[in-house]
């Protein structure tokens, strides 16, 4: 088992038009497998991206909004 820290990119459901950005630490993977988030964090979002690691973002949709 490996763990892994993930940056996520993700809509809340109640303002679609910002998108934001969390990194979650320590998440379990095995042989490669993908990331499994937590039922409690995914709730009220739209998940866009899972990338690895804590990854700095520069800009993001809905910024200049």
């Amino acid at each position: 088992m490996e763990l892994r820290d993930v940056t996520v990119l993700f809509f809340d459901s109640d303002e679609s038009l910002v998108m934001k950005k969390a990194v979650v630490r320590g998440m379990a993977t095995e042989n490669g497998s993908r990331v499994q988030l937590p039922e409690h964090f995914r709730e009220g979002k739209v998940i866009v991206a899972v990338l690895n690691g804590d990854v700095e973002v520069l800009s993001l949709v809905g910024d200049r909004i």
